[in-house]
C-alpha cells in the first residue's frame, strides 16, 4: 500500500528516507501537497508549523550545538522585523557554527561561522544574544526598521520576550565591532522605553523627521469614576493633545474599540485634545500633519 500526503500527521516532519521506505511515491513527495523543510525532510504542505517547533528540532535533530542566529534568532525573541526577514516570510533558518562546521548557504538553512559570542536560551532555544542578532542584520534593515527593532528590545511593557534596558543596551552597543556596528550606534540615540508597538515607534520618528518637538509616550490618564488607568500612544502633555494611532485591530475588534471610546471619552473630560492617526496617515502623512498643526496652534495661542 502506498503513502500519501494525506496519510501523514500535519505536526510531524518526515525524512525522505522514511517517505519513500514507506511507499510514497516520488511523484507525491514532489507535489504540491508537500513542503521541503529542511533537506533531506519534508512535511505535509498544510502542516501547522511555527518556527519555534522547526527550530526546536532543527537544534535537536539536525545541527546539535548549533546556536540559532541573525534573523532566526530576532524572530523567536520577538523582535519585530521586515517580512522577508521572518519565517512567514520564507526566510532560511540561520545559526552559528557548531564550531567545525563549514559555513553554507541555502534557501532552508543557512550555516555561518562559529564565532565567540554572547549567547541566551529562550523557551530552551540556544541563541545569539538579541544585540548580536540585530548586529548581523543591522545591514538590511533601515534605520527606521532598526529603531522599532531595538525599541521592542527596550520596552517595559508589550515588547519583546527577552528585555534589555536602555542602559544596558548602551553598555553592549558601544563595545560591538564589526559589520552592523556602527548602524546600531547610530540608531541607538533614538531607542526609548516607554514604546510600546512599532507604529508609535513609526509615527514618533515621522514626526521627528517633519521638525516636530519629541513627544511623551504612554501616558497615564486615570478615569476616576472606575480607576481604569489608560496610557496616551503619544502626547504634548503641556498642550494636552493627546495622539492616538489607530490600528485594522481598533476597527476589527469589538473589544478595542469599546475601550477606545471609553478612553476617548475620558481624554475630552480632562481637557484632552485627541489627533487620531492611521496607517493612511503614516503613508501620506500631510492631512495628519495639518490636524496636528491646527491642534498645537490654538492649544498654544491659549497658553
Amino acid at each position: 500500500m502506498s503513502l500519501r500526503p494525506r496519510d501523514l500527521d500535519t505536526n510531524v516532519l518526515y525524512s525522505r528516507a522514511r517517505l519513500l521506505g514507506g511507499g510514497m511515491h516520488r511523484r507525491d513527495l514532489a507535489s504540491d501537497a508537500m513542503r521541503r523543510v529542511f533537506p533531506g525532510w519534508w512535511a505535509r504542505a498544510d502542516a501547522a508549523l511555527t518556527l519555534q517547533s522547526l527550530a526546536t528540532f532543527f537544534l535537536r535533530d539536525i545541527r546539535p550545538g548549533a546556536v540559532l542566529s541573525h534573523q532566526t534568532a530576532a524572530e523567536l525573541i520577538g523582535i519585530p522585523l521586515p517580512r522577508e526577514l521572518t519565517y512567514e516570510g520564507s526566510s532560511a533558518i540561520h545559526c552559528r557554527g557548531p564550531d567545525g562546521t563549514s559555513p553554507t548557504a541555502g534557501s532552508l538553512v543557512v550555516v555561518h561561522q562559529a564565532v565567540p559570542q554572547p549567547e541566551v536560551t529562550s523557551a530552551g532555544l540556544v541563541m545569539s544574544h538579541p544585540l548580536r542578532a540585530l548586529q548581523d542584520i543591522a545591514v538590511r534593515l533601515s534605520q527606521v526598521e532598526l529603531v522599532v527593532a531595538l525599541d521592542a528590545l527596550a520596552a517595559d511593557r508589550f515588547g519583546a520576550r527577552l528585555r534589555v534596558r536602555r542602559a544596558e543596551m548602551e553598555g553592549i552597543v558601544g563595545e560591538l565591532r564589526g559589520r552592523g556596528a556602527p548602524a546600531l550606534r547610530a540608531a541607538l540615540p533614538y531607542v526609548r522605553e516607554r514604546s510600546w508597538s512599532p507604529m508609535e515607534t513609526r509615527l514618533r520618528l515621522q514626526m521627528l523627521r517633519h521638525g516636530y518637538p519629541e513627544p511623551a509616550l504612554n501616558v497615564p490618564v486615570l478615569e476616576e469614576a472606575t480607576g481604569i488607568e489608560f496610557h496616551i500612544d503619544l502626547a504634548y502633555p503641556g498642550e494636552r493633545i493627546a495622539i492616538e494611532y489607530d490600528s485594522e485591530d481598533h476597527r476589527k475588534d469589538r473589544r478595542i474599540w469599546q475601550k477606545d471610546l471609553n478612553k476617548t471619552d475620558v481624554l475630552h473630560e480632562a481637557g484632552w485634545k485627541v489627533v487620531r492617526a492611521t496607517i493612511a496617515d503614516h503613508r501620506r502623512p500631510r492631512a495628519f500633519f495639518a490636524r496636528l498643526d491646527d491642534a498645537l496652534q490654538r492649544r498654544r495661542a491659549a497658553l
